[in-house]
């Protein structure tokens, strides 16, 4: 029996959107810090930890909460 390995795939999740990885080399706070130009929202943002969704790693982008009281 022959053992099958898959790779997986880093996919991040903004606002419904999923956007591809950039580069495997960089941590999820890097690629966070690469996207927020693009996407000005994320500024203040954190990654979430990755949830398996097939083949792929699924990385959450959360949007800080301006204003919330806490």
């Amino acid at each position: 029996m022959t053992a099958t390995v898959i790779t997986l795939t880093r996919v991040f999740r903004f606002g419904g959107r999923d956007l591809d990885d950039p580069s495997p080399d960089m941590t999820p706070a890097e690629v966070l810090r690469h996207y927020a130009r693009l996407f000005p929202r994320m500024l203040g943002a954190k990654v979430i930890e990755p949830v398996l969704e097939g083949d792929k790693h699924v990385y959450a982008i959360k949007e800080a909460n301006y204003g919330d009281k806490g």
